[in-house]
């Protein structure tokens, strides 16, 4: 639970702070999701949706992807 609210902070401190030429990436696309799983059930109020983990009070693999930026 605690990793959750930590991420939603994260996305909703990334989403206000965004200006031009900064880049926010959406956890449920990672390539690998670790021990999360991607929770659809507030996509209407969230607007897409967002990895949730069901590790039953234990912690889970954590979800990871590579980001390619160019300069231009």
């Amino acid at each position: 639970m605690k990793r959750l609210l930590a991420l939603l902070t994260l996305l909703v401190t990334l989403t206000a702070c965004c200006s031009q030429g900064d880049m926010l990436l959406e956890a449920e696309n990672f390539d690998s999701k670790g021990g999360w799983s991607v929770d659809q059930q507030f996509t209407f109020e969230m607007g897409s949706p967002y990895l949730l983990a069901h590790g039953l009070g234990k912690a889970v693999e954590d979800a990871s992807t590579r980001v390619y930026l160019s300069s231009a």
